[in-house]
């Protein structure tokens, strides 16, 4: 299979790197108007890896037959559409657009065209991500979810937190807990970046659930993690370590009165604690190798489909949005897609 890759920055690099090392990829093509941006990925020395200046030279000299979006985000759309008009299958970096018109009139031209849209929500394919949707039945209902996504500044124009950052974990909590939020509470701060707020702390509401989603760039400390409560126990997810911890407390088998506190502490304790096994991988080449048994599967019966969806991405996006807006006129907001 023959992949473009438009974009040869951080994330770019990380596809043609990863794309470079499947089997299944016999050629990686990567276009860049940036030149230096090109040369430094050049330097790699990938064996797979051609590289272009010219998008429509890369189209023309290369007839992939998937593509990878990996531009900065206001420019998602425009290479995106292109692409899809080309009858080339699409995986666009998160978030899927920066408008929700945009995201909608994608979603609508992949199916008129019955070609591959899928969103780059990485955190998706993280295994301890996979593992805590797959057992998400033994912490009972859940009934509120607290993330942390703390990183160091950059000097790449990335855009404000909610929209870099937030997405991952608004995301990931809706693919977990299977629903979709309907308002939320936000405020935006900028400390350190000049060009967008790089902190944002927000409440979402689901029906019956709550999550309080944080993020910054100020830190100096990267921090990526989850705590999902539910009504028969909790699970701590570390995005990085990729380490997951469900603890549960059965009931039934424990004395409803105690003595003493540290009685208290001594039966109960922090619960019985699972750890589920899985393999862990990097979450990249999931998202990837996901994309083309999602390709080489279009016209057959499969059944595989986008671990994210260009609807999931949509959705995402609207959640994003609204906690910007809420951000600014200080009154909770809505979510509408």
């Amino acid at each position: 299979m023959n992949i473009l890759v438009v974009g040869a920055g951080v994330m770019g690099g990380n596809h043609v790197r990863t794309l470079n090392e499947i089997s299944e990829v016999e050629r990686v093509a990567c276009v860049d108007p940036n030149g230096k941006t090109l040369e430094t990925l050049k330097k790699r020395n990938f064996e797979k890896a051609i590289f272009y200046a010219s998008f429509e030279e890369a189209l023309q000299n290369e007839k992939p037959e998937a593509a990878i979006v990996a531009v900065p985000t206001h420019l998602h759309y425009a290479v995106a559409n292109n692409l899809l008009d080309a009858g080339i299958h699409v995986l666009v970096e998160k978030p899927i657009t920066d408008n929700v018109d945009d995201a909608k009139k994608l979603i609508a031209k992949a199916a008129a065209k019955k070609l591959v849209l899928a969103v780059g929500h990485i955190e998706r394919c993280n295994p301890a991500v996979q593992a805590l949707k797959k057992h998400v039945a033994a912490i009972g209902t859940p009934v509120y979810a607290s993330t942390h996504r703390f990183g160091m500044p950059t000097d790449r124009d990335v855009g404000p937190s909610f929209i870099d950052q937030a997405v991952h974990d608004i995301d990931v909590i809706s693919f977990i807990v299977g629903e979709f939020p309907r308002s939320v509470q936000a405020v935006e701060r900028r400390f350190v970046d000049k060009k967008s707020d790089d902190c944002c702390a927000a409440l979402y509401e689901f029906d019956g659930f709550t999550a309080a989603v944080e993020a910054n760039r100020a830190t100096p400390i990267k921090t990526r993690e989850l705590i999902l409560c539910g009504t028969k126990g909790s699970a701590r997810l570390d995005y990085i370590t990729q380490d997951l911890t469900i603890a549960t407390s059965d009931k039934e088998s424990q004395p409803q009165k105690y003595s003493t506190f540290d009685e208290l502490v001594l039966r109960i304790g922090r619960g019985a604690e699972l750890k589920p096994y899985f393999v862990k991988q990097e979450p990249l080449r999931v998202e990837l190798e996901n994309f083309i048994a999602c390709v080489k599967g279009v016209g057959g019966k499969s059944g595989v489909k986008p671990v994210a969806s260009g609807e999931d991405g949509l959705r995402a996006l609207a959640a994003v949005i609204a906690g910007h807006e809420a951000a600014q006129s200080g009154k909770k907001t809505k979510i509408s897609v």
